[in-house]
């Protein structure tokens, strides 16, 4: 207390104390850190020599002492680590004391230390007004201490900070599984998240990256089996045996106990190491991830393991999902190249940069190869298609890409100075061995910048086809470059853009809408709203004039049309009594170049007097890759204020982990692609099963394109799609036609 002499009866007191004492720690044993902040010298005397020897849950005490509120706060700025403050009232000021407490709690933020106000004079701050303002974990007299027990005060205020310090662990350890998390999510193979969960699992126990990941069932990132669990993520010391047999490692100590953890399918916890399991069930494959700790691990970091693991598992299996979803959808089946959609893609991710112009198509068409089936057999037809995939190799090594697009029809993708036709005709010169045999063979090429035609990689891969055409029609072995007819094209082109144009004017564009429909119970639950084209010749697809708007300031008055429409028909369909029934419109990735798309629908929505989540957005993956970051800010400010959104097309993109996580999604639709061949070919009820799945493990809705028949259907219910639309249900409708059905197909 300032400038009054400590009271000699309190020192007495404490002295006494000496009979509560435990029998004394060791000097290794951790310790509790016990601050004191009193200005009477033989008050902190007194309380050192009673703390001696103190032994308080397992632990010894450790006391630091400041003698004014100047030397505690100079003292907390650069330590912060006190499981206790004992602190004086009156030092310097009579409030010496509480703004202490004050500054510990706001200003240091420290809210896990417990905090003991002393005081000999006790009329300076009455204990019921302090404790109710302020966080304390008790308010003693110092003359009360010796009937009290010190010992019993001190060990009630840590057993309260070993409580919050646990929590507050806890909480700070949770928050970084979440963090970890999302960064693993942008893994796109096994191997990159392999190497990630070493670096996060580190970084969460605050140890040094020192382990390895292995896998036992896959063998690398092919789904073929290993016969022995293979090293596929490392780092530190262990960098070196990346990629190889677990029974390499010098230590034989951590390969069995990796073995031991595969084998008993559970983690292996010791005090200076820890092997975690990662289950088939949920991992697609039993992986174990060893680390080296150095030290043993508190409770509390057990459980945040096991927090940690679950998370982890679930990320090595969605990797796995997207990868065999790859594969499934991009991979030729025959002759394990490339497949068309392959093609397509690497055409758009090129068309993406600033490199089109740099890179050329080249097709590759082989001569009369159905009279060779025909003479000799589809067997040795395809014998013949594997054996020629190497001299293509040759001819184009990496980067070019080669992929299979028809039954004999081959496409070459790669820089312009590597990849022409000369160069594959050159293939043909000499005959072709396949076994022991060898085989002359003729083909017609054609090549085809990427730039050389605008709209999609689709648009581009019929006009090179055209260009083949014309080389099968000079005869065997011909070859051609491509060479548009511009001035014919960019005419046609103008005059079809011209009278868009004028149509927006008299809104000779209108929607169309194809139910949705509940697999399960067959409601009507939405539509798709379908743009149309009435002009005095008759309809124009969406596919002729779409991609012209979109390279016009038409797309943008297109939209708003649809929109406005959208919102009329759900008037409308309120007006019916048909308050639950949701509309999706198509949006264009030019849309997105203006800002504020998301607030002008909602707008539109505000003055119709429509819910906002009635009205859904799609849009495909290749339309939101040519300006992601906008897209994905206005979809997900679109979500936010309540609309919904969906991802068009789904798998026929660049479909990866780290774009759905950013691409903020309420349903995943499945591309009729993959719908309509479920009955008959067991691939494609393969890749609709991985994407249901993927949706599910997302937490997304699966909406099914292009329906025809009721197997379809079936499979799709039985196998956990929601809903789907396509001719089965009904073709796309008129306003007044659509009530009407949705009127038939609600709900009694």
């Amino acid at each position: 207390m300032a400038n009054t002499p400590h009271n000699p009866r309190e020192t007495d007191a404490l002295i006494g104390f000496r009979d509560e004492n435990d029998a004394p720690a060791t000097s290794s044993s951790p310790v509790w850190r016990v601050l004191s902040v009193d200005d009477d010298l033989g008050f902190q005397q007194a309380l050192a020599h009673a703390l001696r020897n103190f032994h308080i849950l397992g632990r010894s005490l450790e006391l630091q002492q400041a003698y004014s509120l100047s030397e505690a706060a100079h003292l907390l700025a650069k330590d912060r680590d006190f499981a206790v403050i004992l602190a004086d009232v009156v030092m310097e000021t009579e409030d010496a004391g509480l703004r202490l407490v004050k500054g510990v709690r706001e200003m240091l933020g420290l809210h896990e230390p417990r905090i003991v106000l002393l005081t000999g004079q006790p009329g300076f701050a009455p204990v019921d007004e302090v404790m109710e303002t302020y966080d304390l974990s008790d308010y003693c007299l110092k003359s009360d201490l010796a009937s009290r027990g010190l010992k019993n005060v001190l060990t009630a205020a840590i057993r309260g900070y070993s409580q919050l310090s646990a929590i507050s662990s806890a909480r700070k350890g949770l928050q970084l599984i979440l963090e970890a998390s999302n960064r693993l999510t942008a893994a796109r193979t096994i191997e990159q998240i392999a190497s990630a969960v070493l670096v996060e699992l580190a970084d969460l126990l605050k140890v040094p990256a020192e382990g390895i990941v292995c896998v036992e069932g896959l063998n690398g990132a092919e789904a073929t089996p290993a016969a022995e669990p293979v090293i596929i993520g490392a780092a530190g010391q262990f960098e070196v045996y990346l990629k190889g047999s677990l029974m390499a490692l010098p230590d034989r100590s951590i390969a069995d106990s990796i073995t031991a953890a595969l084998a008993g399918r559970h983690p292996i916890a010791r005090d200076d190491f820890q092997v975690l399991y990662f289950p088939r069930q949920h991992a697609m494959a039993d992986y174990a991830v060893y680390l080296a700790t150095g030290r043993p691990l508190a409770a509390a970091e057990h459980e945040l393991l096991g927090v940690f693991a679950a998370n982890a598992s679930k990320g090595f299996g969605n990797v796995a999902l997207i990868s065999r979803l790859d594969r499934m959808a991009y991979e030729d089946e025959l002759l394990r190249i490339p497949n068309r959609a392959a093609l397509l893609r690497e055409i758009e991710r090129l068309r993406i940069g600033t490199a089109s112009g740099q890179h050329r198509m080249l097709l590759i068409d082989l001569d009369n190869f159905s009279g060779l089936n025909d003479a000799f057999g589809v067997v040795l037809g395809n014998r013949i298609l594997g054996a020629l995939v190497e001299p293509l190799r040759q001819a184009f090594p990496p980067p070019a890409l080669i992929a299979r697009i028809t039954a004999d029809l081959f496409a070459v993708i790669g820089p312009v100075e590597q990849v022409d036709h000369p160069r594959a005709m050159a293939i043909f010169a000499s005959p072709l061995r396949v076994d022991n045999d060898y085989y002359h063979l003729t083909a017609c090429a054609t090549h085809i910048r990427l730039d050389a035609v605008p709209g999609s990689a689709a648009e581009l891969l019929r006009a090179a086809w055209t260009s083949l055409r014309a080389a099968k029609q000079r005869g065997p072995g011909n070859s051609v470059a491509y060479d548009p007819d511009i001035e014919r094209r960019a005419g046609e082109r103008f005059a079809l853009m011209s009278r868009l144009g004028q149509d927006l004017q008299r809104d000779a564009l209108f929607l169309v809408f194809q139910p949705q429909l509940c697999l399960s119970t067959g409601h009507i639950v939405g539509a798709e709203a379908l743009l149309r084209w009435r002009t005095d010749t008759g309809l124009i697809p969406p596919g002729e004039f779409i991609p012209i708007a979109e390279k016009s300031a038409y797309i943008h008055a297109i939209g708003d049309q649809v929109v406005r429409q959208a919102c009329t028909a759900l008037k409308a369909l309120n007006a019916a009594g048909l308050h639950e029934i949701t509309l999706s419109v198509n949006v264009s990735g030019r849309q997105f170049d203006t800002p504020g798309l998301a607030e002008r629908v909602a707008a539109r929505c505000t003055e119709a007097g429509v819910d906002l989540h009635r009205l859904g957005l799609e849009i495909t993956e290749t339309a939101a890759m040519t300006n992601f970051g906008q897209v994905a800010q206005a979809l997900r400010s679109y979500r936010a204020a309540g609309g919904l959104v969906a991802i068009d097309d789904f798998g026929t993109g660049l479909s990866s982990l780290e774009y759905l996580r950013d691409l903020p999604a309420d349903h995943l639709k499945i591309d009729l692609s993959f719908v309509r061949h479920l009955e008959q070919d067991e691939r494609s009820r393969q890749i609709a099963r991985m994407i249901i799945k993927l949706g599910r493990s997302l937490g997304v809705g699966l909406i099914a394109e292009g329906v025809e028949t009721r197997g379809q259907a079936d499979w799709l219910r039985d196998n956990g799609c929601q809903t789907g639309q396509g001719w089965l249900f009904s073709r796309p409708l008129a306003l007044p036609d659509f009530i009407d059905f949705c009127r038939q197909q609600s709900p009694r």
